[in-house]
């Protein structure tokens, strides 16, 4: 099992070269494992269970915290998207 430390606070490392290389590789993976369509859906089914677990109810702040998070990341894969199919295209 992976313990949260293991992604949260690791960030990659290296020349600006390298840096460059690993979010391309990080773009490509992802897109292949989970294609925009499947992402954007997982996404969704995410913010769902946080709003209807039964274990206890958010607050609102925290809800709208929760929607805001979402509404950027949902943004963010969008751009990815397009990155991501811009590096595939030969120039």
């Amino acid at each position: 099992m992976y313990t949260p430390d293991q992604f949260l606070h690791k960030r990659p490392s290296g020349t600006k070269a390298e840096l460059n290389t690993f979010a391309k590789t990080k773009l490509k993976e992802f897109f292949e494992t989970y294609p925009l369509d499947d992402s954007l859906e997982y996404l969704w089914r995410m913010i769902q269970q946080s709003f209807y677990t039964k274990s206890r109810i958010l607050p609102n702040a925290e809800r709208a915290n929760l929607i805001a998070f979402y509404e950027y990341l949902h943004t963010m894969i969008l751009a990815a998207s397009i990155t991501n199919d811009e590096l595939k295209s030969p120039t």
